[in-house]
Order: C-alpha cells, then sequence, then structure tokens
C-alpha cells in the first residue's frame, strides 16, 4: 500500500454539496476509482442519504489504497451507529492492518463516540502492544472514553482494561454517544472552544486545539472558522463568538451523534 498521499487532509469533509441527491448518485455509479467513489459517497452523506454505508464498508474492507483506506476509516467512523460498529464483519481490515492502518483508526477512534468501539481497541491493544508508538495511540483513545489510567494505572494489562471497561458499561448507558466520558453535546465543546478561543486572543497565540473544531465542524456541517496553527486575535476572535452563537441557535439532543446536521 501506498501511504504517502492524504485525502481530504482537513478537518472536516469540505462544503455541502450543490448538486442534487439525484445527480450525485449519478456520479457515484460513473465512477471509475476508488477515490472518486468515496468522495461521492461523503457528498451523499453530506446531505443526509446514509443508504450507500454498505458501499463505503466493501470498499473499507477490500482496497489495497493505504490512502482510500485511511479516509474510509474516518469516514466510518463519524457516520457509524452502535449496530455499523457492533457488526464485526464490518471492521475486518483490522485483521490485516498495518501499523498506519492502525494508528488512522485508533486515533480517529474517538469520533465514533461510541462505547461499543474498545473492545476492538482492547483486541488492538493486544495484538500491537510490543509496538510502542502504537499502542500509545491505542491506549490514549481508550483512555478517552473511560480514563481508566486514573482509576487502576497506566500499566494497566489488558485484561485489567478490558475488566475495568466492562464495569464501566454498567453503570452507562451504551446506547448513547460519549465524548471524553460525557454524553456527546456540541453545547458543550462549544464553550470548551469559546474558552480557549479568549485565553488565546489575550495572547494573541495559536488556537493549539484540534479535535474540537474538528467534530464541531463535522457535526454541524459548519466549519469552524481556525484550526490548531490559527492565530487567534482581536481581529478574528469575534467570528468564533458568531460561530458558537449560531451552533446555539440549532436542536441538538444530548447523547445523539450528528453528521453535517443530520442526526444518524
Amino acid at each position: 500500500m501506498n501511504g504517502s498521499q492524504n485525502l481530504m487532509n482537513s478537518i472536516w469533509f469540505g462544503e455541502k454539496p450543490t448538486l442534487s441527491q439525484s445527480q450525485i448518485k449519478e456520479n457515484l455509479l460513473k465512477a471509475v476509482t476508488e477515490t472518486e467513489v468515496i468522495l461521492n459517497l461523503i457528498e451523499l452523506y453530506k446531505i443526509g442519504d446514509f443508504t450507500q454505508t454498505p458501499l463505503l464498508i466493501q470498499l473499507m474492507n477490500h482496497t489495497k489504497d493505504e490512502a482510500v483506506l485511511n479516509l474510509c476509516i474516518r469516514v466510518f467512523l463519524v457516520i457509524a451507529t452502535h449496530d455499523d460498529i457492533r457488526e464485526s464483519n464490518n471492521l475486518r481490515f483490522l485483521g490485516e492492518g498495518t501499523e498506519e492502518t492502525i494508528n488512522t483508526f485508533a486515533s480517529a477512534a474517538t469520533t465514533s463516540l461510541s462505547l461499543h468501539i474498545i473492545p476492538y481497541l482492547l483486541a488492538l491493544l493486544e495484538e500491537w502492544d510490543e509496538i510502542s508508538d502504537t499502542s500509545l495511540i491505542i491506549k490514549d483513545s481508550i483512555g478517552s472514553f473511560l480514563n481508566f489510567e486514573e482509576q487502576i494505572g497506566e500499566e494497566a494489562t489488558v485484561d485489567e482494561i478490558g475488566d475495568f471497561y466492562y464495569k464501566y458499561c454498567e453503570k452507562h448507558e451504551t446506547g448513547n454517544y460519549y465524548f471524553q466520558e460525557n454524553l456527546a453535546f456540541p453545547g458543550d465543546l462549544a464553550k470548551k472552544l469559546v474558552q480557549r478561543v479568549m485565553i488565546a486572543a489575550n495572547n494573541e497565540e495559536p488556537l493549539s486545539m484540534e479535535l474540537i473544531p474538528s467534530l464541531l465542524s463535522i457535526w454541524s456541517g459548519e466549519k469552524a472558522p481556525g484550526d490548531f496553527s490559527t492565530i487567534i486575535s482581536a481581529s478574528n476572535y469575534k467570528d468564533f463568538i458568531e460561530y458558537i452563537n449560531g451552533l446555539s441557535m440549532k436542536n441538538w439532543e444530548k447523547g445523539k451523534k450528528y453528521f453535517y446536521g443530520y442526526k444518524l
């Protein structure tokens, strides 16, 4: 596989399409390359048509192009329901994934918002435990859901983390979607974003925040006005305030998952 190319290496998946649903479907039928297939699938998802998710899963499990696979993984995790994730056949590619593939999956697993992703991460941790960088990414991803290190220590074994996970699930409604141990809710992320913006603006520092602007952009379909490296100053911090105010006008439900404004 060729891992030198990144597809759609951005905090979101681009503007909402101007083409109609029928035009996008026609383009999908005419697609010649795997890249054209995944890009047209994304366009469908951005208008709330998720009927072609089985095609995404098929592509994800059969492509030999690392760049296509990595994009498939990122897209799948942000649109996948609990049922999609629980179906292990959907994630067969993990069994023969390269280090880059496993790193992509583990780092993006947080965006699934689903506690049902943890068993896959535990299995990968056991398999990749001797690869320090990969095992660290996997542990960080598990920790973002469970914060297990605070309870059982950072040297906890896979079995110990697994036991902690099952006890954790007994105390939480696994039918909900979670971000950093809390019910997923754009309003909570918006508060964290505005707090960081105000601090950064006072010192004209970079935003230095990666995941939250990305998730808000993907959930809402409206791109955040800056990313990790954006210098926040008096001239642009108001853009963030207006952005957050716009998000607050929408109807969001706690514990639900969204893609470009559509509830999954």
